[in-house]
């Protein structure tokens, strides 16, 4: 029932699906509040996108009553915040949301929506399908190498951090470290990575 905790639930949702979590709010204040779950996302590499409301941009009849700079104040705590000018450019900037607080290194995107353009009449456009993401994998040669290297270390020690947690590394390196033995300690972000550890 608060915006802040929107945007908390929003960012673990990103973090541990993968998928950018999505919250919407008012405007000025209300969505003032979502700083800090945009802070945390950023900093713990979070994908999510953020919608926010905004009085209409070409005519407002309340002065500037709530009219707070959302997308300024949102710069430095996201990948990327941006206004909605028109509504013929929403799926081209939706799809871009998207994309972008998905990329490495994942992060909280900010999207304000202003009611004139949300109210405006366009015709109808089919979505943008995505485009497969294909991810980059370890030749086996490099694998075999690092594997090695491992097993000749003298003293090894993991390290985890916010990318340990990620779906796609969280069951393989703890099931690594369980196997190996190997010492290891995680960053505040990497916590949970190893069940059982710290």
């Amino acid at each position: 029932r608060h915006e802040q905790a929107a945007a908390f639930m929003a960012a673990t949702h990103g973090r541990l699906t993968g998928r950018p979590g999505v919250c919407i709010t008012t405007l000025g204040p209300g969505a003032l509040n979502l700083t800090t779950g945009a802070a945390y996302a950023l900093l713990g590499a979070m994908p999510m996108v953020m919608i926010t409301g905004q009085k209409g941009v070409r005519s407002s009849r309340q002065a500037r009553f709530q009219i707070v700079d959302v997308v300024a104040a949102m710069k430095p705590l996201t990948k990327l915040s941006r206004q909605i000018v028109s509504p013929r450019m929403i799926p081209g900037v939706v799809r871009e949301a998207f994309r972008v607080a998905g990329e490495e290194r994942p992060g909280p995107v900010h999207l304000e929506l202003p009611e004139d353009i949300a109210a405006e009449e366009c015709d109808a456009v089919a979505p943008i399908p995505p485009h497969p993401v294909e991810l980059p994998l370890a030749s086996p040669l490099a694998l075999d190498r690092a594997a090695r290297m491992i097993i000749e270390a003298e003293r090894p020690l993991a390290m985890m951090g916010a990318a340990a947690s990620r779906p796609r590394s969280t069951s393989d390196l703890a099931q690594f470290v369980l196997r190996t033995g190997i010492p290891y300690f995680t960053t505040q972000m990497g916590k949970g990575t190893v069940p059982g550890g710290t």
